[in-house]
């Protein structure tokens, strides 16, 4: 009994280590080159994907 419950343990919780969120850039950088001080606003859209297989949330940005 206790081999079949270790076997499904360690099964389970392999599952579990390997099922993970990972995300992936389309590129980590942009260099806007030089910005006159007239400019109020830049933008650029960075491309975002979940290749994981578990949902990906964003709860917080930080500008660098």
């Amino acid at each position: 009994m206790s081999i079949v419950f270790s076997f499904l343990l360690v099964v389970f919780f392999q599952g579990i280590a390997f099922s993970q969120p990972s995300i992936q850039f389309d590129s980590e950088r942009y260099d806007f080159g030089k910005v006159s001080g007239s400019v109020r606003v830049l933008e650029h859209v960075f491309m975002v994907t979940n290749v994981g297989d578990k949902d990906l949330i964003i709860e917080q940005l930080v500008p660098s």
